[in-house]
């Protein structure tokens, strides 16, 4: 199937629409406090940790964390 001039030019218009709006979101992320970000993201788990399905989890984050613990840089 041939793709139009038209449909690329179209492509990339929605292109750049999504990369600015993706600069802006890091911006307003960037322009935030920790306390905010912490704050934020402390909701973000409350509102999903119910759905997690971490017996699927690819990533395990406890060597990072045992790792921190041992550096005295974390406390549970």
């Amino acid at each position: 199937m041939r793709v139009s001039q038209a449909d690329r030019d179209y492509m990339r218009r929605l292109g750049e629409f999504e990369n600015d709006a993706h600069a802006q979101r890091l911006r307003e992320h960037l322009a935030q406090d920790v306390s905010e970000r912490l704050r934020r993201s402390m909701a973000l788990y409350l509102q999903f940790r119910g759905s997690a399905n971490l017996r699927d989890r690819v990533d395990d984050p406890s060597p990072f964390y045992e790792r921190a613990r041992r550096l005295g840089l974390y406390r549970p």
